[in-house]
């Protein structure tokens, strides 16, 4: 299985002494991915949602996904990049792809694209690849609608190229300033992308003023429709049916904390947009759409009950707050108990401010470092800890950063897991965390009550 995954990135490696280090618009050729599709005999000419953004693409993507599913559906979600195993980035109703279809698949695209011809320094994107077979694994399980999250941009992005009638822009920051653009203006262009010809419709959420600029540039460019949703996580999260029987159908979620809440709101006005797009797919929508057995892998997941053990992908100040939201909340009925934060996130993320935020909530840091070699852990994220709370331990890895941990914790307080995709990924391999399916009715491994 590892040399059919490397087929994905066999394009890439050929090209990548020419291509390093350099911005997305200057490297990127995302029209191979079209022609790749075209050559499948366009297996994306159907029902697809794009999702892109900065903060919570993956949630916003599988929360819609779950609702589009309990609406009645069937669908396809592509995501990425995995947390513990490769087939979690290809979905039908929540269940990943066989590894012998995933085998099948990216062979037969493999072949298809060693015939197009690429000129030496460019290359088909790994995510391009990996779009066009999950496309073409959708239209074979007759799905009735397909989401989708970009990668890391949007306007230069392979996946970009999978048309898509709906669009979903979650939270937009100064991210991949290397790849993007120096400034948020640049990240904004880039991520307002997502608005193409195809596109009829854009849900996201509110803005700096930026992102609102690119965004209302391209859908006016485009003619597309855009919907700002005022997301406060105060209500419950409602989809809009269309027609002359026209009502409203209120979601009911899994207790995750004030993110959570947010992200569906955005996610039900997207499956508002589905529904006003294609309405013939409003028909089998029940009253309510029931998430609560959903699991969101990563994202405020609860992997141990004594001590409390909850691992999420926090990277940015921004979602820091989310998580501290949670845990004030926490600490209101628990106030006598400890909080230790083990946290893993490369030089390159925002980690001043996601301890700034974090680090006056907790009793103690153990800094460690995630699996993947192409990330660069230094111990400058030792010493910023230091500034915000003077106990700090440094550990290797995550074993090591859990065993110190629990040496300090009774079974009634507080372990937070938070960092980058890579080290929650280890996080959950740690600790036996179920990542197949989307849906539980089982602890641990459930979503943050």
């Amino acid at each position: 299985m590892r040399d059919v995954i490397g087929l994905a990135y066999k394009s890439y490696n050929r090209a990548k002494s020419f291509v390093e280090g350099k911005p997305d618009r200057e490297i990127r050729h995302p029209e191979w991915t079209r022609l790749l599709l075209d050559q499948f005999d366009r297996p994306d000419d159907t029902r697809n949602v794009m999702v892109t953004g900065s903060k919570g693409k993956g949630s916003h993507a599988i929360l819609l996904a779950a609702i589009l599913q309990r609406a009645g559906l069937r669908v396809g979600l592509f995501t990425g990049p995995h947390l513990v195993d490769f087939m979690e980035r290809f979905r039908v109703d929540g269940t990943p792809i066989p590894e012998s279809d995933f085998a099948r698949l990216m062979r037969q695209v493999s072949q298809v694209s060693e015939t197009l011809p690429v000129p030496e320094g460019q290359y088909i994107g790994p995510v391009g690849l990996l779009a066009v077979v999950a496309a073409l694994w959708f239209r074979e399980q007759s799905t009735d609608v397909n989401v989708y999250e970009c990668g890391r941009g949007a306007l230069h992005d392979d996946v970009n190229q999978v048309l898509h009638a709906v669009a979903v822009v979650s939270p937009i920051f100064l991210e991949h300033a290397r790849e993007l653009g120096p400034t948020l203006a640049d990240v904004a262009r880039e991520k307002a992308g997502v608005v193409t010809d195809a596109t009829k419709f854009v849900v996201s959420h509110q803005q700096t003023s930026d992102v609102l600029t690119a965004l209302h540039a391209a859908c006016l460019r485009h003619g597309t429709r855009l919907e700002i949703v005022e997301a406060e996580g105060l209500q419950a999260p409602r989809v809009y049916l269309p027609g002359p029987g026209s009502r409203a159908v209120d979601v009911e979620l899994p207790s995750g904390g004030p993110y959570l809440a947010v992200n569906a709101e955005v996610a039900a006005a997207g499956a508002t947009a589905v529904f006003e797009v294609w309405p013939e797919l409003a028909r089998r929508v029940p009253t309510p759409i029931d998430l609560r057995q959903l699991q969101l892998p990563g994202r405020m997941q609860v992997v141990r009950e004594r001590p409390l053990t909850v691992v999420d992908g926090t990277i940015h100040r921004d979602s820091a707050r989310f998580v501290a939201a949670w845990l004030n909340n926490w600490l209101v009925r628990h106030a006598d108990r400890q909080v230790g934060l083990v946290f893993g996130l490369p030089a390159d993320k925002d980690v001043t401010g996601v301890l700034e935020v974090l680090c006056p909530l907790a009793s103690f840091v153990v800094v460690a470092k995630a699996r993947n070699p192409h990330l660069h852990f230094d111990a400058g994220v030792a010493s910023v800890s230091r500034t915000f709370l003077a106990d700090v331990e440094e550990c290797t890895d995550i074993g090591d950063a859990v065993r110190a941990a629990d040496r300090r914790l009774g079974d009634d307080d507080l372990l937070l897991v938070l960092g980058t995709q890579s080290f929650v990924g280890d996080a959950l391999l740690y600790f036996a965390a179920p990542t197949q399916s989307l849906w539980t009715v089982s602890q641990p491994g459930g979503v943050v009550r």
